[in-house]
């Protein structure tokens, strides 16, 4: 799906995935947005470059030199995923900090277990959401003491498991996954 500037939501967020890369920061993206025909020259021209190389992080399953730092419930059963926006009346941009918060406020209980279960079962998730990043809010610490969040994004062909740093900035093209219903499996039953 296209942003307001007709440019699609997954390849504005790589983009700006490779601007931290080399040091653009959150007010260089919304000093960057206030001219939107600059903004979509830029975004294009970098979505065309990340076309030319894929690296592809694997995520070390086992969280070697990670640790949960804000770990949320993830019990044994079914859960119903639903979206959250986070953004309060004109804001384009929040740090990730802010995003935890408001998450907590807001119920999304969600974390990279949940993110997990739903990349198990992909087909599942619902293809009106491949416009949107999606954010599960439980903080992790990488190795290099950074606080992340896992998301999943939709790269045109399959969703993909991913983590950013909480000192960053998150945009409207991103949505918090929380719960609709949460139900414990018996193991009597």
């Amino acid at each position: 799906m296209s942003s307001e500037f007709g440019l699609d939501h997954g390849l504005i967020h790589e983009a700006v995935v490779t601007g931290r890369k080399v040091g653009a920061d959150s007010d260089f993206w919304a000093a960057l947005a206030h001219g939107e025909a600059l903004f979509a020259k830029v975004v294009a021209f970098v979505a065309e470059a990340l076309k030319l190389f894929c690296l592809k992080i694997d995520i070390d399953r086992d969280m070697t030199s990670w640790s949960c730092v804000e770990p949320v419930e993830a019990k044994e059963g079914e859960f119903e995923p639903v979206l959250h926006e986070f953004f309060n009346e004109g804001e384009v941009s929040i740090v990730g900090e802010e995003l935890v918060q408001r998450a907590k406020k807001q119920g999304a209980p969600t974390g990279l277990r949940h993110a997990e279960a739903m990349l198990r079962e992909e087909d599942k998730i619902p293809s009106e959401w491949r416009k949107y990043v999606l954010v599960f809010p439980e903080v992790w610490q990488d190795p290099d003491g950074h606080r992340n969040a896992f998301y999943l994004h939709w790269d045109g062909d399959r969703w993909y498991l991913s983590y950013g740093w909480l000192r960053a900035g998150f945009v409207s093209g991103y949505r918090l996954v929380g719960l609709r219903k949460y139900q414990k499996k018996s193991l009597d039953s």
